[in-house]
């Protein structure tokens, strides 16, 4: 259980931090199973709930530093389409685009780089990105939970792997556009 404290809030970090989480994506069914799993009983939300938070907005720190300096090196590493969806985002939503982009896979990991890169003032980043991160790490969790009083924990585990599965395949599906 200790590795868990430690596990779970780095996974976001990793998620939300650095490019590795366009590959290795799942913070929202880890958020919802963890959530599942404390309403089973068999995890205690506390000290829990702080760390996922604090590995999400640490995560959201480094990807602005990371996007501060060396955004021109890292867009690349980027898939285009991502950093254009991302752009629009930012566009036609502004700086309220980090509330949402945590709810985002993929858009998670590329907007603190895109806010970053852009030169957005830290100071009006820093709140916005810890509230975007409480609201995500703590409303998933507890969504989780809720669930989980009601749903046995296979049944939610197995919900959350279908679910994956379906927006893999829906990912891998060749563009219309084009």
């Amino acid at each position: 259980m200790n590795a868990l404290l430690l596990l779970a809030p780095l996974s976001l970090f990793l998620e939300t931090g650095l490019p590795i989480g366009l590959f290795v994506p799942g913070g929202d069914t880890l958020l919802l199973a963890l959530g599942a799993w404390a309403a089973e009983g068999s995890l205690r939300p506390f000290p829990l709930l702080p760390l996922l938070f604090l590995g999400s907005f640490l995560g959201h720190l480094l990807g602005y530093a990371l996007g501060r300096y060396g955004g021109k090196t890292l867009r690349r590493r980027f898939p285009e389409d991502l950093w254009r969806k991302g752009e629009r985002l930012a566009l036609r939503f502004g700086p309220l685009v980090l509330l949402l982009a945590p709810f985002l896979g993929g858009v998670r990991t590329l907007v603190p780089f895109l806010f970053g890169a852009w030169g957005f003032p830290f100071a009006r980043y820093l709140p916005l990105v810890a509230l975007g991160s409480l609201l995500w790490t703590q409303g998933l969790f507890l969504l989780g939970y809720l669930l989980g009083r009601h749903l046995p924990l296979w049944a939610i585990l197995l919900g959350l792997l279908l679910l994956g599965g379906i927006g893999l395949l829906l990912s891998r599906r060749p563009s219309r556009a084009g």
